[in-house]
């Protein structure tokens, strides 16, 4: 147990030094929540809910209403509850919602674990713990000594287990965490030193970095001796948002079979769509709607659009893949936006109704819990300070006056500033007349 954990003065002093710089507490978010309740319960109905299959939601908040504040509580919530999470903020140029690839990419880039969480370590940890399953293994049709047979063929092998691109990426994991038993061509070298630069080949491949085609990687990976499963292709192609959603899906499977709950993927920022042209804005709803597709098969037929209606990328196998390796990924998928008639469109395509909830404005009582959370929360953290008695009414009545005029935009400006009032009244409170007077220059509350 961490010295803060112990520690219940450190921990708040910690949690009140975040709110000071203005960043969200790494550990005290939840308690520090108020006005959204009713959301709160709707992600952990979903998170409970993705225990045996998996769930999509939108958060739609005009500025202001706390989005960003939402989504990273999303996040706490999961990775306590041992999911895998990963956050990916659009924009209009390098991170479209048109370019599933780069979207995924992100995804890869940005993946978060409950057990390493100050890490970004992308997908190998992932890969490196399955590989040592031999069940795991089994389960994907990663041939070992103990499951070799006669080949069939690829729809075959899809059919009973085979992810096209988790079980290369599997198989070849295993074989180069293993380099002294790897058989390469002498004039190769050190077998650990091209092991670690064929692996590191790998794991851009299966992460959407922009690396070597496909064929290379084939050609590379095949001097090991040995069968292995092939490398497709995986192209920054517009089409292909389906592929891009049935990796995700066998990711967030794979997490689980490890012994996660799954992965939590959260997108912000749709408002982008409103800059986007028509030929993109159609492109970024095919990605939404295969990437809803591609969470679970419980709910399919009250989705917008069918399976039959998605744009097809690829080619050959690819264009066969389903949108789903497993129907029970424990995928949850969370779309944010500030509205606009275009990305609310393109929701509505992708998501039904009762996905879609919209974030209220926080009231003078929300405002009023916040300021009496952070009153308690600094007098834990500084027990000699001289706090009024009192202090909490008066001083909520002043947050939701500048809360009005537009002085605080957010919840996170809100506790910034609660905090750094707090420290005036410490240190210097016979100035706090002049400081109210000085804000409240229109005296309206």
């Amino acid at each position: 147990m961490s010295d803060e954990q112990n520690d219940p003065k450190l921990h708040a002093a910690l949690t009140l030094e975040a709110m000071r710089l203005g960043v969200v507490p790494a550990t005290d978010l939840e308690a520090s929540t108020v006005g959204r309740d009713i959301e709160i319960d709707i992600v952990r109905q979903d998170l409970v809910q993705c225990s045996g299959s998996g769930a999509r939601r939108a958060f739609l908040g005009d500025y202001g209403h706390g989005k960003s504040h939402m989504l990273e509580l999303i996040e706490q919530i999961a990775l306590k509850q041992n999911f895998l999470v990963s956050k990916v903020t659009l924009d209009h140029s390098d991170l479209s919602p048109s370019q599933p690839k780069r979207i995924y990419h992100a995804v890869m880039r940005n993946l978060i674990y409950p057990d390493r969480p100050d890490m970004l370590e992308g997908i190998q940890p992932l890969l490196d713990k399955a590989v040592q399953d031999e069940e795991i293994l089994k389960k994907y049709l990663v041939k070992t000594d103990k499951t070799r047979g006669a080949s069939r063929s690829i729809r075959d092998q899809l059919s009973h287990g085979l992810h096209l691109y988790l079980t290369p990426a599997l198989a070849y994991t295993r074989a180069l965490n293993d380099p002294e038993h790897i058989k390469i061509p002498a004039y190769l070298g050190d077998p650990n030193v091209w092991a670690r630069q064929a692996k590191h080949l790998l794991i851009d491949w299966i992460e959407g970095h922009p690396t070597q085609s496909n064929q290379d990687i084939n050609d590379e990976l095949n001097m090991i001796h040995g069968r292995f499963p092939k490398i497709y292709s995986l192209l920054d192609y517009r089409p292909w948002a389906k592929i891009y959603g049935y990796i995700l899906n066998g990711i967030s499977q794979l997490a689980k079979d490890v012994g996660y709950a799954g992965l939590v993927v959260v997108i912000d920022e749709a408002e982008f769509y409103s800059l986007l042209s028509n030929q993109n804005r159609t492109y970024a709803k095919s990605l939404f709607q295969a990437w809803c597709h591609a969470v679970s098969a419980n709910d399919q037929d009250s989705l917008p659009c069918s399976d039959g209606e998605l744009l097809v990328g690829g080619y050959g196998i690819q264009r066969e893949l389903p949108t789903r390796y497993s129907d029970t990924p424990g995928l949850y998928l969370v779309f944010a936006m500030t509205p606009n008639s275009d990305g609310i469109r393109v929701l509505q395509d992708a998501l039904p109704p009762q996905f879609i909830c919209y974030l209220n404005e926080l009231t003078a009582p929300d405002y009023l819990q916040m300021t009496g959370h952070l009153v308690t929360l600094y007098r834990k953290a500084y027990p000699d300070a001289d706090i009024p008695e009192g202090i909490t009414g008066p001083l909520s009545d002043v947050v939701n006056a500048l809360t009005q005029q537009g002085q605080l935009a957010n919840p996170r400006q809100t506790m910034k500033f609660l905090t750094e009032f707090l420290d005036l009244v410490r240190y210097v409170p016979d100035q706090i007349p002049d400081v109210i007077e000085n804000l409240m220059f229109d005296n309206d509350f």
